[in-house]
């Protein structure tokens, strides 16, 4: 009886120390990140005090080890590069205070998956970021994308596609087969559509990159399912997009054409009218 007492008693003991340990790796992670986002002032990277709670957070849960730094910076979201033990991931935070909230809401609204009622700013947000981790979840079942991880308020976790947290390029970027890339494409788009239910929405060379000779899609937010009422007129712009840009690299196709292939209907001129609003 005594020799449990004192085993109960070692595990406890054991189990403070670990919780110690535990307590005291988290706070030189997140003191040393500090130092990191603070660097970021001088480049303007400002976050609100939330937003930076909830980048400690993945630190603190390890999520993710380190931030490496920034992979893209735009007037909406920012995308950092992060270690998670030898895996690479990418953080995409939206900014709270410059987002469109006006077509986030109309691209939200219009979605059956989604019942949000006009509020505020931060869960429009919320909202629009769990967009985003379900329509990659839902096109990576049918074309290559990254792996959505996890959301966290205005912040996705991903992963990062490229090689030893390198980058993969974009299809702007790079020479590639332009026939063989089209007739990927177009066959990707189609699996989006009648496989998936999806329509990117903002698809062109600058959000395809190239990774292992193959197309790899991002930038999934403002993705609708075909049900959508702009679902038509968001396709019509994405194959607009797609044979503008393989027609500049002498491949012969035509937007109508593709629309067909893709839908197996003939596009409607009111739809096409729409996309151009």
């Amino acid at each position: 009886m005594e020799d449990d007492k004192i085993k109960k008693k070692e595990f406890s003991l054991d189990e403070r120390e670990e919780f110690e340990l535990d307590r005291e790796y988290q706070k030189k992670v997140i003191e040393r990140e500090k130092k990191f986002f603070e660097e970021l002032k001088t480049k303007n990277e400002v976050f609100d005090k939330r937003t930076l709670m909830v980048l400690y957070s993945l630190l603190a849960g390890r999520h993710i080890d380190e931030f490496i730094g920034i992979v893209s910076s735009g007037k909406e979201a920012v995308v950092f590069s992060a270690k998670k033990g030898r895996r690479y991931r990418a953080v995409k935070i939206y900014r709270v205070a410059t987002c469109d909230f006006k077509t986030m809401y109309k691209y939200i609204q219009g979605d059956p998956r989604f019942h949000l009622r006009k509020s505020s700013r931060r869960q429009i947000i919320h909202a629009w970021v769990e967009k985003e981790f379900r329509n990659l979840r839902r096109a990576g079942e049918v074309v290559n994308t990254p792996k959505a991880i996890l959301r966290r308020e205005n912040v996705l976790l991903m992963e990062l596609v490229g090689k030893r947290g390198i980058p993969a390029p974009r299809l702007k970027d790079v020479e590639v087969d332009y026939e063989k890339f089209y007739k990927m494409i177009i066959q990707d788009m189609k699996k989006l559509y009648c496989e998936a239910e999806l329509v990117h929405g903002d698809l062109s060379e600058y959000n395809i990159l190239v990774k292992d000779d193959k197309p790899v899609y991002i930038d999934f937010s403002q993705s609708v399912v075909t049900q959508h009422p702009l679902s038509k007129a968001l396709l019509i712009r994405d194959v607009k997009n797609i044979c503008n840009f393989f027609r500049r690299k002498g491949v012969d196709c035509d937007y109508r054409e593709l629309y067909k292939y893709i839908t197996g209907e003939e596009l409607n001129p009111i739809d096409e009218e729409i996309a151009q609003l």
